[in-house]
């Protein structure tokens, strides 16, 4: 018998008994489950928690709590040195790494010169020891040579000033 022969409030009683019933213990369940996990102190046993309830969600057997605890601990990421991400965030990213730097951002940062390419109009494509590249936007009053010291400040509304060598501060946009 098709849907279209049977009476439309048997069908529908029929549709609602079939996806609604089985489903609405279900999640009460869960969710009395997943807040029992989370509020387990111990992290192991916390996690131990979540992956019985996963493996019960999948019918898959969970790994022992004992297999959990003799697991290799990860290891801790290597924090980014913060002259490196000095200017990062003109720079295409994320917003979630847009707001990760914009916490993070250093007021100014120090560093030499390792290479500088002259432009037209005095500008200059400023390559710095640590590996950043900045662009002058404004003229240089004296060619940066390698090993002079660069000062590179922010400015208002998002803009950089950067100072090389002896010459006065010029406005600046790192492009990597």
């Amino acid at each position: 018998m098709s849907f279209k022969k049977m009476p439309s409030l048997t069908a529908a009683t029929l549709l609602l008994a079939l996806a609604v019933a089985p489903a609405a213990p279900q999640p009460a369940r869960a969710a009395g489950s997943l807040a029992s996990c989370r509020a387990i102190g111990d992290a192991t046993q916390r996690l131990a928690c979540y992956d019985a309830l996963a493996a019960a969600a999948a019918n898959v057997p969970a790994a022992p709590p004992a297999a959990i605890a003799n697991a290799a601990p990860a290891t801790p990421a290597v924090p980014e040195d913060p002259t490196a991400r000095f200017g990062k965030e003109k720079l295409p990213r994320t917003e979630e790494q847009q707001a990760k730097d914009d916490a993070e951002q250093d007021e100014e940062m120090h560093s030499t010169v390792a290479s500088a390419v002259a432009l037209p109009y005095r500008l200059f494509a400023v390559t710095l020891a640590n590996g950043q590249t900045w662009v002058s936007k404004e003229a240089l009053t004296f060619d940066p040579k390698p090993g002079d010291e660069v000062r590179v400040m922010h400015g208002l509304f998002g803009s950089y000033s950067m100072v090389v060598g002896r010459s006065r501060p010029a406005k600046a946009t790192r492009v990597s």
